[in-house]
């Protein structure tokens, strides 16, 4: 079976194959390349020019998040995200959305507003603030401009609060020469917007900017057995995930979005958390409890 960015999913990493296609907008792979200490000094001058954090600074953070899990199938939706964590007071969060499926966002501020609960002192003057850094594969908001950015405010553009602020690097306008943005984001936009390639190709490509620091690391993970078993789990769950949501959308049509989401959470049972069914669907808790009990017992009369 072959996932969304062409490799073979049972892929054999026993040895190193010139032909091996690497997505960097597959979770693994994404997660992989910006938590790496080898381009920490790209991501993080990055970081600094999408946030006010002065770029000293944010070399001293801590990265976190993101480790290969040491047994995927059993530990199926619990990788971690990427977290940064800065001085103590800041936290940057940073998500790969590769494609859209609706609640994406509910889903990402909800665990955004999670987390500065969890990390403030109630009843101190200490509270954290969290920036979240979506680099988007798809363009959600119909824009020409690189790069969003969401705050708290009203209507005149007064900003409430500065605790909480969503960042969206739309990669497919990473070259609108109509905005300015800094040549190290829009290097990184760049190279994140790549579609599927191989190793030899990106080495050519970049070989005199600081996007080889990515390169060479791609490289490297392409030669892990490990990594490449996951990346392939990844490949696998997104293309399951998108066909369930089509065929789920075709055959639902007919009877509106309520029954469009049951065929698609019908179709998720069986391998898919509650989580993510309530991600693609938007079924409360209670309807899908219902519909797995009514699939488990259509399954022991079988």
């Amino acid at each position: 079976m072959a996932g969304k960015g062409g490799n073979t999913l049972n892929y054999n990493a026993t040895t190193f194959s010139e032909e091996f296609l690497f997505d960097p907008m597959n979770d693994a792979a994404f997660k992989s390349l910006i938590r790496a200490e080898e381009t920490r000094d790209v991501v993080t001058g990055v970081l600094s020019d999408l946030t006010p954090i002065p770029e000293e600074v944010m070399k001293e953070s801590q990265f976190t998040g993101g480790e290969v899990p040491k047994d995927i199938l059993k530990e199926k939706g619990m990788v971690s995200d990427i977290v940064v964590r800065v001085q103590d007071k800041n936290k940057i969060i940073i998500e790969a959305n590769r494609q859209y499926s609706e609640n994406m966002f509910d889903k990402n501020a909800s665990y955004v507003f999670k987390n500065s609960y969890m990390e403030s002192n109630v009843g101190s003057n200490l509270y954290h603030s969290i920036i979240i850094i979506n680099v988007d594969g798809f363009n959600h908001f119909h824009t020409e401009k690189p790069i969003l950015i969401f705050n708290i405010r009203d209507e005149d553009g007064h900003v409430e609060t500065e605790l909480y602020t969503s960042i969206h690097l739309v990669l497919e306008n990473f070259d609108n020469p109509k905005y300015t943005i800094s040549e190290r984001v829009r290097n990184f936009m760049e190279f994140f917007q790549n579609k599927p390639d191989t190793i030899a190709n990106l080495k050519e490509k970049y070989k005199d900017g600081e996007m080889m620091a990515f390169v060479n690391k791609a490289e490297e993970l392409s030669k892990s057995t490990e990594f490449i078993n996951y990346y392939n789990y990844e490949e696998n769950h997104e293309s399951e995930k998108m066909d369930f949501y089509n065929t789920g959308k075709h055959e639902g049509k007919l009877e509106g979005q309520q029954q469009r989401s049951i065929e698609i959470a019908k179709k998720m049972l069986e391998k898919y958390p509650l989580e993510e069914i309530q991600e693609l669907t938007e079924l409360s808790t209670e309807e899908i409890s219902n519909l797995k009990e009514s699939f488990n017992m259509t399954r022991e009369e079988k």
